[in-house]
Parts: structure tokens; C-alpha cells; sequence
């Protein structure tokens, strides 16, 4: 009997071990999942996308300011480049916060329509300088708003 119950005894010890393995490889597996969802979470936290949006914003209120202090009647090159970088960025940052869903709306977010909207001067100069140069090359992209 004592080889059998030795034997049954080490049986166990070696099935609790196994169990006990096998459970430790199904929660690093689920701790690991769950850290790749932080680490995505955290690369496109909301408080940073808006921040990011606000470093691109800021620059054309600043331009917008000036142009109503200068009355410009156009903008130049380097000013155009500026805006329609700033365009892009924008709304890559606002496709990000929609697909994170973190998109809260009117005031919090906006679209970069309604951006542009709120500096009349700088969409009526930049809505021209468009207007010009597509009529200048007929392959022109359209600016879209």
C-alpha cells in the first residue's frame, strides 16, 4: 500500500503543479492583453489629442489677430502652407478622438469647418487664395472645408 499511495501522492503534486502552470500562463496572457489596451489608451489619451489640437490652433488665432490688425489683403505662401497643415492635423487629431470615442461635441469638440468659422478673416483669405489658385490650374485640388 505504500507504493500505491506514493505513488497516487505524487500523482497529485505533479496535477496541482500542472494546474498551478497552466494558470499562470492564462493570466500573463490576459495581463499582457490588458497592457497592450493601456498602452493604446494611453497613446491617444483625450486630454493629449486636444492638447495637440490646441498647439495647431493656436498659431492661426494668433494669425487671425494680426490679420485684423494689418489689413492684409492676402496671405502668402509660407500662411497658406501654415493653415492647410494645420488642417490636416486637426482633423487627424479629431478622426483619432471620434475612433477612440472620445468625441464629445459642440463647444468641446469641433470639426475644422466650424474652427475656420470662427476666425472669419482667415477663411475669407484663405477661401480667396484657394479660389485663386484653382482657377489658375484647372488640376487644382479643392480645398475642402
Amino acid at each position: 500500500m505504500d507504493f500505491v499511495s506514493f505513488v497516487a501522492l505524487a500523482f497529485v503534486i505533479l496535477a496541482v503543479c500542472v494546474a498551478m502552470i497552466f494558470s499562470y500562463t492564462q493570466q500573463s496572457r490576459r495581463l499582457q492583453a490588458i497592457q497592450a489596451q493601456l498602452a493604446k489608451i494611453e497613446d491617444s489619451k483625450p486630454e493629449i489629442l486636444r492638447q495637440e489640437r490646441a498647439q495647431w490652433l493656436d498659431p492661426l488665432v494668433l494669425m487671425e489677430v494680426s490679420l485684423n490688425q494689418s489689413d492684409r489683403p492676402a496671405l502668402d505662401e509660407a500662411m497658406l502652407q501654415q493653415i492647410e497643415q494645420a488642417r490636416e492635423a486637426v482633423k487627424s487629431l479629431n478622426e483619432r478622438l471620434v475612433a477612440s470615442r472620445e468625441w464629445m461635441g459642440a463647444p468641446f469638440d469641433l470639426d475644422w469647418a466650424e474652427y475656420l468659422d470662427r476666425m472669419p478673416t482667415l477663411k475669407r483669405l484663405y477661401l480667396a487664395a484657394a479660389f485663386d489658385q484653382s482657377s489658375q490650374s484647372p488640376s487644382a485640388k479643392i480645398i475642402e472645408e
